[in-house]
């Protein structure tokens, strides 16, 4: 028989055995300050970040928006999510003082950002801003 604290933990879709708290399962790769430089500042292509926290509601409605970016921009564009609970000082280092924080990153440096709650609308936007994109397939509808 399991304890409460292992069943509590098993069927908790946000949380794993050694406590990570994914932002969305199958969503977005969450990164940490060790993995920043490598993954963000010298990716090819331009980079969405979102800085969020678990105890953050907005950030928890944005998380399917990101998801939904993640999988229609396809290898144009890399979409992380990091947690500033985690991360302090990744967030300090981008001076985030406010979530959700969504950073683009074009060449190694930050390009843009959004704060609080966007719709994909806006973030797409926020990634044509540094970077054209194709253009938008005129039967794509967003509510999918």
């Amino acid at each position: 028989m399991l304890s409460p604290d292992t069943q509590t933990r098993h069927s908790d879709p946000f949380g794993d055995e050694l406590g990570f708290i994914p932002h969305l399962p199958g969503g977005p790769e969450a990164i940490n300050a060790d993995s920043f430089d490598e993954d963000v500042l010298q990716s090819p292509v331009p980079v969405l970040v979102e800085f969020w926290a678990a105890r953050c509601g907005p950030c928890r409605r944005l998380a399917p928006e990101m998801a939904a970016l993640q999988t229609e921009l396809g290898d144009q564009a890399r979409v992380f999510t990091l947690n500033v609970d985690e991360e302090l000082e990744a967030a300090e280092r981008f001076n985030v003082r406010t979530i959700p924080a969504t950073l683009l990153f074009v060449n190694g440096r930050e390009h843009a950002r959004l704060v609080g709650f966007h719709d994909r609308n806006a973030l797409r936007q926020l990634v044509r801003s540094g970077y054209p994109l194709p253009a938008e397939n005129p039967h794509h509808n967003d509510s999918e």
